[in-house]
Order: structure tokens, then C-alpha cells, then sequence
């Protein structure tokens, strides 16, 4: 018969002990380490717990998005088809500066994502490299450029937006002007969309790195919670504290030795 390994024993002395002296008069005082690895491993899960209940409520909200979107295209769509012939007059020119819109909003989140990776880089830089003062003035007269360009970029947009809204805005007492209203609602919702589905990727992304890294954190909790249960169980049999559940293992930690 194989000779039983002394570290399996240790820990599971360690294990039945911490199930078995919690209420004894005088505890082994490796118990208490044990008890706060356990609530360290207990909380780690449940941050876990409430980062995958944040994912599970913004899929919720991103689903009851796109179900209000639905429902509400359709009543639109009912009134572009009635005042069709109004809604011609103006569908071409507006379809032609929303995708221009389309595109600058889409570069615009691209460069803003970009500027905020640039700006941890820099704080990361101004720690790692404090001594290099020429490197740190680059990188901030370089987020500045991007700074600068990015408010430009919104400018650009504002002025295609007050084109787009001036296309879109029927004159006084216009006939048909629901339909043109229908019509600027329906792109106005496509552009909610992408900027809805923009951050839903992003709030998704954010929280499944977060839960990436705490269940790293749970791993190295475990791990400590293992170590203080082995830590207890050597304290047990160093001082053969008695007890039915624990005696037996005195006996085989002695021939595996």
C-alpha cells in the first residue's frame, strides 16, 4: 500500500479542525487566520456576484432599448407612409448628411476612447518615468493636440447636426410636416442605436474585464485560505489537540513522516 503524503493529511487535519474547534474553549491560533481567509475569499465572491448582476441588468437595458425602438419604428413608419409625398421632398438630402453624421460619430467615439487610453498612459508614464522630463512634456503636448482636434471634430459635428435638424424642420403650417417629423425621429433613433450599442459593447467589456480580475483575486484568496487551513493543521498536530474527529489523523501523520 502507497505511504500517504503528509501535506494531504496536514491539510486535511487543518480542514476537520476548522469544522470541528470552532467552539472549543481555547481554539488553535491558527483558526482565526482561517476564518479571515474565508471571509476574504467570501467577499472576493461576491463582488463577483454583483459585477455579473450589473452585466445581467445592462443586457436587460439594452434589450428593453432595442424592444422600445422597435415598437416605436413602427408608429413612425405609419405616419411616413401616410404623408409619403412630403416625406420624399426631404428623405433624399437627409439620408445623404445622416450618413455623413454616421460616419463623423463614429470617429468621434473612436478618438474619444482613444484620448482616454492616452491619458492612463500618460498618468502610468508620469510614474514610471518621472525622471525623463523631456519624454513627459511630449506626451502631454501630444494629448493636447489630440484634445484640441477631438473639440474640433465636435464642432464639425454640430454644425452637419443644426444642417441636418434645418433640412428636417417643417416651415409653418407646411402640409405633410408629420410625416417630415416621422421621417427625422426614424434617424435620430438609428443614431440612438449606435450610440446605445456603442456603449452597451463598452459597459459589457468594462465588467467582464472586472470579473476577469476578480476571479484572479478569488484564485490567490483560495490559495491563502489552503495555506492558513495547512497552517492550522500543523499547529494541530505539533500539539496533538485532542479530539475524536482529529485523533485518527495523529496516528497516520506519524507513519507518513
Amino acid at each position: 500500500m502507497a505511504k500517504e503524503s503528509y501535506n494531504d493529511l496536514v491539510y486535511q487535519l487543518g480542514d476537520l479542525a476548522r469544522e470541528h474547534l470552532a467552539e472549543a474553549k481555547h481554539p488553535p491560533r491558527a483558526l482565526e487566520q482561517v476564518y479571515a481567509a474565508e471571509d476574504a475569499v467570501l467577499a472576493v465572491r461576491e463582488e463577483i456576484a454583483g459585477l455579473e448582476e450589473e452585466m445581467n441588468q445592462e443586457d436587460g437595458a439594452w434589450q428593453d432599448f432595442l424592444d422600445a425602438q422597435t415598437a416605436e419604428k413602427v408608429e413612425q413608419k405609419a405616419i411616413c407612409a401616410k404623408w409619403r409625398s412630403a416625406v420624399i421632398g426631404v428623405e433624399g438630402r437627409s439620408r445623404d448628411l445622416k450618413k455623413k453624421l454616421s460616419s463623423l460619430k463614429a470617429a468621434f467615439r473612436y478618438q474619444k476612447d482613444s484620448i482616454k487610453r492616452a491619458e492612463v498612459s500618460h498618468k502610468e508614464m508620469e510614474l514610471r518615468e518621472g525622471h525623463d522630463v523631456k519624454k513627459i512634456l511630449l506626451s502631454r503636448e501630444n494629448l493636447k493636440k489630440s484634445r484640441l482636434h477631438i473639440m474640433r471634430e465636435q464642432r464639425n459635428i454640430e454644425e452637419l447636426e443644426w444642417e441636418f435638424n434645418q433640412v428636417l424642420t417643417p416651415r409653418a403650417g407646411q402640409q405633410g410636416a408629420q410625416g417630415i417629423l416621422a421621417h427625422k425621429r426614424i434617424l435620430e433613433m438609428e443614431d440612438e442605436l449606435e450610440e446605445r450599442e456603442h456603449q452597451h459593447g463598452e459597459t459589457m467589456k468594462e465588467v467582464d474585464r472586472l470579473i476577469a480580475e476578480k476571479e484572479a483575486d478569488v484564485k490567490a484568496a483560495e490559495e491563502e485560505l489552503d495555506g492558513c487551513l495547512f497552517d492550522l493543521g500543523e499547529e494541530c498536530y505539533s500539539d496533538r489537540i485532542p479530539h475524536p474527529e482529529l485523533n485518527p489523523l495523529y496516528v497516520r501523520l506519524d507513519k507518513a513522516k
